[in-house]
């Protein structure tokens, strides 16, 4: 089974007036857990088994309330297909990969 994720936090933290100020922290997570991703402006998409996203989600939101966050809404996409799919297929029509992506 092939999965996709699409993963959007919203945390928020009582002492930061900025509002996307955690979600680097977020996006470094995801960027160093080894899966193809793909950073968009609103969302992240993630390709993976569904305990390797799941897991993923877990640490992100563990992260964000270790770091004081007081609450996090963490919206999910989740397309689960017996087909291939992957991010780079989905966006080649869009979106000018380097080769090493």
């Amino acid at each position: 089974m092939n999965y996709l994720m699409s993963i959007q936090v919203l945390p928020y933290h009582p002492g930061d007036a900025k509002l996307y100020s955690h979600t680097t922290g977020a996006i470094e997570l995801i960027e160093s857990c080894g899966l193809t991703h793909f950073v968009g402006p609103q969302e992240t998409t993630v390709e993976g088994s569904l305990d390797e996203l799941f897991n993923l989600v877990k640490k992100i939101n563990a992260h964000l309330s270790n770091e004081g966050c007081e609450h996090v809404t963490t919206n999910i996409k989740l397309v689960q297909s017996k087909e291939e799919n992957s991010i780079k297929d989905l966006l080649q029509d869009y979106y000018e990969f380097e080769d090493d992506e």
